[in-house]
């Protein structure tokens, strides 16, 4: 039975290079600054929902930027924090 050895202590095995940190924080501010203005496109859709009452899938489509925006927010600081 032959033993695995893991890919980092393997030898000849290259890793994906990594960011440097200013490349990675430059990253993460521009996704983070993306997901803050598509919430406050899905905010300005539910304030639009919120005066056209006849319209209640409005309410739905200014969800979507705005879940988005959120996921993108969290996703980005998840993988600032836990480099």
């Amino acid at each position: 039975m032959a033993l695995r050895t893991r890919p980092e202590s393997a030898p000849g095995v290259e890793q994906k290079s990594k960011l440097s940190e200013s490349q990675q924080r430059e990253r993460t501010v521009s996704t983070m600054v993306s997901a803050a203005m598509l919430t406050v496109i899905g905010t300005l859709v539910f304030a639009w929902a919120l005066r056209a009452p006849e319209y209640p899938w409005l309410f739905a489509v200014g969800a979507l930027p705005w879940g988005l925006g959120l996921c993108m927010f969290g996703r980005a600081l998840w993988k600032y924090t836990r480099i």
